[in-house]
């Protein structure tokens, strides 16, 4: 920090002897004001109503711009994810926006609406196109196999946005506010000394340049420089602040409920029939009674994950049904909230009971603090069990739910789910057979497309 903070002053030195030692090269202060000078003029300015009321007036109308140009672009980025055409009828607008010249748009709000609400349009015109597509791109770029898990999980539009959303449009959204602030007061003050509104710094601007004032301009110049870069600095510091994800919470408090209605965890397949490039993967009737513990076997490639999924109400089969259940589920991936730590991620998903104690019984204490995307694949494996386990449900599956896990955790977290299951009806994949005989499960094979009982 140290080293960084000597860099960083340094570098700024190295640009104000550079501006000094033009001063002196060109020793003509109606041309080029010195360091001195300009300083000297700002002190001056400084002790003036005039100066703050203009600072002031300036800040108002620009960042208002600012502000409302994002939540709009915040907002339409959302409408337009969630609706094509709304994406399209916006698209001119956006195009429009980023390459009609700002000096035009100036002179058609003149006419309109004289000065008024000038500085506010052109800030927005300038701002929206960066916030609204940054963050369309981010949104598009969410992980569909998280909203997937939230769709089995049932978690719901604000969850989904404070953890899978959220994750995904930070990256692109942060850097984007940043530039369109430095954008939005670059025009702003650019349509102010076209404008002339009343106290504003493109008026001061303006009349310091009528009465060859150099050091005043430069004074002028020296202050938007600082205002934005202590604006940037701000709007970082409530940005960091306020999307602090939120902390797990003590049990009860806080945590997502659905009510599921429970009527039995029978699954009842009628010809159920799934294809891909004209491939038959599924072609099967059956029924599962409730409250059984089944372990399916099957190649790779076979098609149990797009049983699984279907079963899930994630995927759509072509033809056929099968009873939708409340389902929770160990996906073959863990999907995890990388950025949420275990607890968080339990509660997310809408778990109940003593998710703590849970934990603890299938993780190390060191581990249960981090943020997923730090856990080991096989601590993750056990978080993905539990929060399946603790979610309310009346069908459990699990896809290959022990893959990367050693032999003697397997078997705990074997004791876990069989004392958590709670009468639920459990439908395991496996490759191994042992971990049938491990939950005392009934044997079901699924070849050509066919699910059979062993």
């Amino acid at each position: 920090m140290k080293n960084r903070f000597i860099k960083k002053t340094a570098i700024i030195l190295f640009w104000v002897l550079l501006w000094f030692l033009t001063a002196i090269l060109v020793n003509n202060p109606v041309y080029f004001a010195s360091p001195a000078e300009t300083l000297r003029e700002l002190a001056v300015q400084g002790k003036t109503s005039a100066f703050w009321l203009s600072v002031a007036g300036s800040l108002l109308r620009i960042i208002g711009g600012f502000a409302a140009a994002s939540f709009a672009g915040f907002i339409l980025a959302f409408v337009s994810l969630k609706f094509t055409a709304a994406e399209e009828i916006l698209k001119p607008f956006v195009n429009f926006l980023k390459s009609v010249p700002v000096a035009a748009v100036v002179v058609i709000l003149l006419i309109w609406w004289g000065v008024k609400y000038l500085v506010l349009c052109i800030s927005f015109m300038v701002v929206f196109p960066n916030i609204y597509e940054n963050m369309l791109t981010g949104l598009k770029k969410t992980d569909k196999k998280l909203l997937e898990m939230a769709e089995v999980f049932g978690m719901g539009s604000l969850q989904r946005f404070l953890w899978i959303y959220r994750d995904a449009y930070r990256p692109y959204l942060i850097p984007a506010l940043s530039v369109a602030l430095g954008m939005a007061f670059k025009s702003g003050i650019a349509a102010e000394i076209i404008g002339l509104p009343k106290m504003s710094i493109g008026e001061q601007l303006y009349r310091d340049k009528i009465y060859l004032n150099t050091a005043g301009v430069f004074a002028w110049i020296v202050t938007i420089l600082l205002i934005s870069f202590i604006s940037e600095k701000l709007l970082m510091f409530i940005i960091k602040k306020t999307g602090t994800l939120p902390k797990a919470c003590p049990e009860g408090v806080n945590t997502v409920r659905r009510e599921v209605k429970m009527s039995n965890g029978d699954i009842v397949v009628k010809e159920l029939k799934k294809c891909y490039n004209e491939r038959v993967i599924l072609d099967t009737s059956f029924e599962l009674k409730a409250g059984g513990i089944y372990c399916l076997s099957a190649p790779s490639g076979s098609g149990k994950t797009t049983l699984f999924h279907i079963l899930a109400g994630i995927l759509d089969a072509d033809s056929g049904s099968c009873e939708k259940r409340n389902v929770s589920m160990v996906f073959q991936d863990d999907r995890l909230i990388a950025s949420a730590n275990a607890l968080r991620n339990l509660q997310a998903a809408g778990c109940e009971g003593s998710l703590k104690d849970v934990l603890d019984k299938i993780l190390p204490e060191d581990v249960l603090k981090l943020p997923s995307k730090n856990l080991s694949g096989g601590e993750k494996r056990r978080v993905a069990i539990a929060r399946a386990l603790m979610h309310p449900s009346e069908i459990l599956i699990m896809d290959e739910p022990f893959a990367g896990l050693d032999e003697e955790t397997k078997k705990t977290v074997i004791e876990l789910i069989l004392s958590k299951r709670g009468g639920r009806t459990l439908l395991m994949a496996s490759h191994d057979a042992e971990d049938a005989l491990l939950l005392n499960a009934e044997k079901l094979v699924l070849a050509q497309g066919r699910v059979s009982k062993v």
